[in-house]
């Protein structure tokens, strides 16, 4: 996909219904770095600092927000 192609895509999905999963900011690189080799571009977005020490991973797709959860719930404990 083109990077316009890529916008639009997450530009549909964004104004419906993502799931949405809140992180910790310090562990912003290692949540990018699992949307990068779990899910495709278009399919994932990451909002940075919406709350304090806080940032938005927002998906298309349920199973990547289930598994990303699993993964985040298991990355703190």
């Amino acid at each position: 996909m083109t990077p316009q192609e890529i916008d639009e895509h997450k530009r549909v999905w964004r104004m419906g219904t993502p799931f949405v999963s809140s992180t910790h900011s310090d562990l912003r690189n290692d949540c990018i770095e699992w949307c990068k080799e779990n899910c495709e571009q278009q399919q994932w977005d990451m909002k940075i600092f919406t709350d304090i020490y806080g940032d938005t991973v927002r998906f298309e797709l349920e199973n990547h927000f289930v598994e990303f959860n699993k993964w985040y719930k298991h990355l703190l404990f």
